[in-house]
């Protein structure tokens, strides 16, 4: 099995001890911290644009359980099924990106290996066991984690594949589809190739298209380059590590495009480098019942971007023949960093703009 593959975290979305759904994660480090990166849905249970919640009884998460590798030296390895609360009583556990409109549909849940977390596990009778732990012990034997980084090429190697890496290259994605898994619980290797340009993004986003058989249970998993034998081609050049060669291209986070039975197999996947800029920008997500904003809040937002409209741009608000709305809807949802569903931001936008009466800028020319 592929070294990556100790990087690989399996994921349970939970209500209390109610399983909600099943996801896959990384485990990455950054400046001596260690964190599990995996798709923001997974860990609100809502949709990352509509925030429309995805289970069918309205079920948000509070914990998951995130199945670990952990490496005792000369002792041998195993993964450790460990529950990680997703909010205090201030705040969500995790880090989202400090620009979220477009909503980036990617999170960093700060791990310490250090501190005490609750292990579980099943016994023979079904009864649940749970016992505090900690990997990286003041005595004793200590636990070594792998994140990603142990295992990735040079940084310079990485960008220029970045850099240079077109559509219908090869990649790859292990991660639990459907929740299938091993008794040791190693992830399923995934084939992808790219299906759009990874360098000019989509949609004006930092994110691509993959063309995959991709499955629920997914959701949060790396996108990777991949080669057994440490053949790295860029351009016309091709590289030979004394390695395995593995790029991280990004965090898939799920498919598009489908409806009913039709299911183009397109799947979308943010770009790596939003994942330092979530772990540096240090923003906690809101509580999730305080995600949506409140009506108040949200009108609020909507009066500080008619205030910068003039006479005739709030008459073009008011003209259903016109896409200023739409462009003033938009505003709103950056200002707000997605926090209302956007249908409910453009009818707050145009409801206001009928109603508004505070101050404008001169018209053009005037």
């Amino acid at each position: 099995m592929a070294a990556v593959s100790n990087s690989i975290v399996h994921l349970v979305m939970r209500f209390g001890d109610t399983v909600l759904s099943y996801g896959t994660g990384l485990l990455y480090e950054r400046l001596g911290q260690f964190f599990i990166i995996t798709a923001w849905h997974n860990v609100t249970g809502l949709h990352s644009e509509t925030l429309r919640p995805l289970n069918k009884h309205l079920a948000i998460p509070d914990n998951i359980v995130a199945s670990i590798v952990a490496v005792w030296p000369g002792m041998g390895s195993g993964r450790l099924p460990l529950t990680l609360p997703l909010a205090d009583e201030e705040k969500a556990l995790f880090y989202i990106h400090p620009v979220n409109w477009p909503r980036v549909d990617v999170v960093a849940i700060p791990f310490d290996p250090a501190a005490e977390h609750s292990l579980e596990g099943v016994l023979s009778n079904g009864e649940v066991m749970r016992e505090g732990i900690r990997l990286a012990a003041a005595s004793g034997p200590a636990a070594e984690i792998c994140p990603v980084q142990r295992y990735l090429v040079p940084d310079h190697v990485a960008t220029a594949w970045i850099n240079d890496v077109d559509v219908t290259e090869e990649l790859f994605i292990p991660g639990y589809p459907l929740n299938i898994q091993s008794h040791l619980a190693e992830p399923v290797w995934k084939r992808a190739t790219v299906a759009s340009s990874v360098q000019a993004g989509w949609n004006g986003e930092r994110k691509f298209l993959i063309d995959s058989a991709s499955q629920s249970g997914m959701s949060g998993a790396p996108v990777v380059y991949y080669n057994a034998k440490g053949v790295v081609r860029i351009g016309g050049m091709t590289m030979h590590l004394d390695r395995e060669a593995a790029i991280l291209a990004g965090i898939y986070v799920g498919r598009m495009g489908v409806r009913n039975d039709r299911d183009p197999q397109i799947g979308t996947v943010w770009h790596a480098s939003v994942i330092d800029e979530i772990i540096d920008g240090r923003c906690h997500e809101h509580l999730a019942a305080e995600i949506e904003l409140t009506n108040s809040a949200l009108e609020a937002a909507v009066v500080e971007s008619l205030r910068t409209c003039s006479r005739e741009g709030l008459e073009n608000l008011n003209n259903p023949q016109m896409r200023s709305r739409f462009y003033v809807q938009h505003e709103v949802l950056k200002r707000i960093s997605g926090r209302a569903k956007p249908q409910r931001v453009l009818d707050a936008v145009v409801d206001m703009a009928q109603r508004y009466k505070g101050p404008l800028v001169p018209d053009e020319g005037v």
